[in-house]
């Protein structure tokens, strides 16, 4: 399950195991059965409170995933610097995609290759 963007009032409730709407008890739900939950969180900065509440969703095998760009991977547009968020969530997940460049331990390779095919993902369990 993805939750993107995710709040911090539904990061909160979902840590909480509340279940007042649809998207909690989904994510309820999620966490009982162990399926993959991903949360992209929006905003910054954090509370103490906040953060306790991702703490307590990583203990129950959730992945918190801020919707951060990397700047590493050589993005030069807003279009890229989205991608790499969306493909850290579907990395999250072990979904295969071609979004950005992948950093082959090189540096500077990413943004010296302009053009260059992106690999493929991680897949879950590999």
């Amino acid at each position: 399950m993805l939750v993107v963007p995710a709040t911090t009032g539904a990061a909160a409730g979902i840590a909480l195991g509340l279940s007042k709407d649809l998207l909690q008890r989904t994510a309820s739900v999620t966490l009982k059965e162990r399926r993959p939950l991903v949360l992209c969180l929006r905003e910054t900065p954090l509370t103490g409170s906040t953060l306790q509440h991702l703490v307590a969703l990583d203990a129950q095998g959730a992945v918190v995933l801020p919707a951060s760009p990397g700047f590493y991977a050589g993005g030069s547009t807003a279009q890229e610097l989205v991608d790499f968020v969306a493909g850290r969530v579907l990395d999250a997940v072990g979904v295969r995609h071609a979004l950005y460049r992948r950093w082959s331990g090189r540096l500077g390779e990413a943004a010296s290759t302009p053009g260059g095919t992106p690999e493929t993902g991680p897949r879950r369990g590999e």
